[in-house]
This record gives structure tokens, C-alpha cells and sequence, in this order.
């Protein structure tokens, strides 16, 4: 027994034939990060070679990020611009003289008006007695319609459409064409207020400089998100329109060429959409080729105290910085450059050309109640305003937009009836072609 317990010992001791004796190697423990380790230069640097990976970096070209982030295109917006507001005047030129040559011979049919020379007030007289004649007609049929209607219903909505018929009969050419804008800016306002509308809105009728579109600086000047902004637009446009019409009929008068004008309805369109465009491109190439490098070389560029730029501390820090923490940075860089829209570039020009045109007139403010003053020193006030806003960096208003379209006014009112009246000579052979 004892004999059979030491030989079971002895065998339980005894090697396995399939096991490694002399597996285990000893593994001795460096430490991570020695300090006679980490500032021992290598063999190479200490023979002045440069490494494998310097060589090639070297070799490489490393480009800033300013330098590769490419900058937003102006060209075609500037096409755009051009080749929209040359077509558009070519486009009045022709409607004015057929309108006119119209209007001449329905006033030569007229045997009341035979012995009249056709001028552009007598048409224009004949053209009110016709639209009178259009709304009484009008109103005549809407009585009809409202046999069945309780009478105080019927009372109160014939005094409202007589209202209307005789302010609009009353107003003049320019603030009609006004109302008409105003109409689509309205209709344009309600699909803003439609949430299922909004993102298509902001796709199309916002201008964005960084979208790379040039139709929306067309479509954003109809566009008016806000009640208040549209208000203020409308009241302002009205106001103005009219009385930039009548020095676009009396500057037609005194022109070289002496042609009949029997409306200004299309110099007025042609001058308001081509005042929008031209505030678009210039705001959208301040934004593209001032405010964008400017920002593009902030976000690349470090702080001045040594600090990470914005680009290194948003993305380089994304694994372990929260939301919260990177959207000050983000908000920054996302609300410096912002999509534009709003017709008061276009308006600018016409309240630049009536001050420049009747420097005798008078405004006042509703919102604030002022009293009357001189319409040169609220224009001045105005633009200077701006100015002071671009200085200080405001972010109310597009500032730049606004300037843009004072200056074309200003323009518009030295050089504008002259090549108006040429283009209306030359938009003659094709009506008489």
C-alpha cells in the first residue's frame, strides 16, 4: 500500500511529452515613458538625416485650410444680374411702345378726342375714364350677385368694394403698380405661414451666398417671413412708387427723343426689379469675397494667446466634448455669413430717386409718430444708419443690400431717363418691324 501511494505520487509528477518544458521567457517591465528615453535624439537626427516620414512631408505640399476650402462663385451671379435686368428693360421698352402706339390710335378713333393731340396726359385721362367706367360695371354686377344676401351683409360689402374702387381709381399710376407688388409679397408672406411650405421656401425664396444659386436673388425679393418686415415694406413702396413715377413720365417728356410715354408701368417695373438684383449682388459679393476669407482664415487660424482654433477645438475634441460645450463655437461660424431676403434694396432706390427728384418734399414716420420733415434729411439719416451699421458690425438689417440699392438710385436718377429713352429708340425698330 505504501509502495502503490509513492509510485501514484511519482507518476502524478511525472512531465507531459505534450507540453513545452521551456515555454515561459522572462518579460521584463520597461517603464511607458522613460525620461533618459524621450529626449535621446535618434541615430538619424543625430547624424543630421532626415527621416523617411520628414522626407516626404517635405516632398508633399501642405495646403492651409483657407487655402483649400474654395470660395463662393460670383460669376454667374453677376451674369445672372446682367442678363436678367437687360432683358427685363429690353422687355418694358417694348410693352411702353406698343401700349403707346395703342393708345394713339384708340384716341384717334375717338371723336371726342380727335381734335386732343395724343400726349401722355390725355391718355392718361382716357385710361382713367375707362377704368371708372370698368369698376361702376363691376359694381353693378356684384349688386347682382347679392339678390339673396341679408341687406346689412350686402350694404357692408358694396360700401367696401366702393371704397376700394375709389382708392384705387384715385391713386396714381405708380402706387397701383405698388398695390400689385404688394399683392404677390402678401401671397408670398401667407405660403411662409404654411409649415409644410417652409422648407421649399427657404430653398427658393431666401439668397443664400453660399448656396451657389443666382435665381434666388430674384424670388427673395418678394419674400417676406415676418408681418412687420412686410408692413413696413408695402407702407414704404406705396409711398414712393408714385411719386417715382411721375419724374419717370415728366423726365420722358423732356427727353431727346420726345416720345409719347402713355404709361410708366413698365419703367418702374424694369427700374424696381433691376434696384433688387443689383442690392442682392452686392450684398452677396461683400459676403463672398470679404465676410467669407475673413472667416474662413479665423476658423483655420489659432487663437493669439496659443490656444486651438475653432476648426481644431470643434473636430478634434468631438470624442469627448458634448453638444453644449462646441455650440458657441458652431453658432459663430454658422451665423456670420446668413441667407437674405426682402424687397428694401429695391425700395432704397425709389425713395433715393424721389429725394433726388423733389428735394422739396416732406415725410414723416409712423412707427415712431414724427412730424413732417424734409425728405433729404430722412434719407440722409437713413443711409447714414447704415453706414454706422456696417462700421458696427449690426446683423438686423442687410446693411450692404440697403447701400447697394441707394447707389443705384442715385445713379438711376442722373443717368436713367437717358438710357431709358435709348433704349425705347431702339426697342422702336423691332415694334414697327
Amino acid at each position: 500500500m505504501s509502495w502503490f501511494a509513492y509510485c501514484r505520487r511519482t507518476t502524478l509528477r511525472l512531465p507531459n511529452p505534450a507540453r513545452r518544458q521551456f515555454s515561459f521567457s522572462f518579460r521584463p517591465r520597461f517603464p511607458r515613458d522613460p525620461s533618459h528615453l524621450r529626449n535621446a535624439p535618434s541615430p538619424l537626427q543625430a547624424t543630421g538625416v532626415p527621416s523617411f516620414r520628414e522626407q516626404i512631408v517635405r516632398a508633399i505640399p501642405v495646403q492651409s485650410f483657407a487655402d483649400v476650402v474654395r470660395h463662393p462663385a460670383i460669376g454667374k451671379h453677376i451674369l445672372f444680374v446682367v442678363g436678367t435686368s437687360a432683358l427685363v428693360y429690353a422687355v418694358a421698352a417694348y410693352n411702353t411702345n406698343l401700349d403707346t402706339m395703342f393708345w394713339t390710335a384708340y384716341l384717334s378713333t375717338q371723336k371726342r378726342w380727335n381734335d386732343v393731340p395724343p400726349t401722355a396726359r390725355n391718355i392718361q385721362l382716357v385710361q382713367t375714364e375707362i377704368l371708372y367706367k370698368k369698376c361702376q360695371a363691376q359694381f353693378k354686377a356684384l349688386n347682382e350677385s347679392l339678390e339673396g344676401v341679408p341687406s346689412i351683409a350686402k350694404t357692408m360689402i358694396a360700401n367696401g368694394y366702393a371704397m376700394l374702387a375709389e382708392m384705387y381709381i384715385n391713386a396714381s399710376e405708380g402706387r397701383r403698380v405698388g398695390y400689385a407688388i404688394v399683392a404677390v409679397n402678401v401671397g408670398i408672406w401667407i405660403a411662409w405661414q404654411i409649415p409644410i411650405l417652409r422648407p421649399f421656401m427657404r430653398s427658393h425664396f431666401i439668397h443664400h451666398p453660399l448656396s451657389g444659386k443666382s435665381y434666388t436673388m430674384l424670388t427673395s425679393m418678394f419674400s417676406h417671413s415676418s408681418f412687420i418686415h412686410l408692413l413696413c415694406n408695402s407702407m414704404a413702396l406705396t409711398s414712393f412708387a408714385s411719386s417715382t413715377s411721375i419724374w419717370m413720365t415728366l423726365g420722358q417728356g423732356n427727353a431727346p427723343s420726345q416720345l409719347r410715354e402713355s404709361t410708366a408701368v413698365y419703367h418702374f417695373l424694369a427700374l424696381y426689379l433691376s434696384a433688387g438684383l443689383f442690392s442682392s449682388l452686392v450684398s452677396h459679393v461683400v459676403n463672398a469675397r470679404l465676410v467669407y476669407p475673413r472667416l474662413v482664415s479665423k476658423l483655420a487660424r489659432p487663437g493669439e494667446t496659443g490656444s486651438p482654433g475653432i476648426i481644431h477645438r470643434l473636430f478634434s475634441n468631438l470624442s469627448s466634448v458634448s453638444k453644449s460645450n462646441a455650440r458657441p463655437d458652431a453658432a459663430a461660424a454658422t451665423s456670420t455669413i446668413r441667407g437674405s431676403l426682402g424687397a428694401s434694396g429695391a425700395i432704397y432706390s425709389t425713395v433715393i430717386v424721389s429725394a433726388l427728384a423733389f428735394p422739396q418734399a416732406e415725410v414723416s414716420l409712423i412707427f415712431p409718430p414724427t412730424p413732417s420733415f424734409p425728405i433729404q434729411y430722412g434719407v440722409g439719416g437713413v443711409v447714414l444708419l447704415d453706414c454706422i451699421g456696417i462700421l458696427r458690425g449690426w446683423r438686423l438689417f442687410d446693411h450692404f443690400a440697403h447701400l447697394g440699392g441707394a447707389t443705384l438710385g442715385a445713379m438711376y436718377y442722373m443717368y436713367g431717363i437717358r438710357a431709358w429713352d435709348a433704349m425705347r429708340l431702339h426697342a422702336l425698330k423691332w415694334t414697327t418691324a
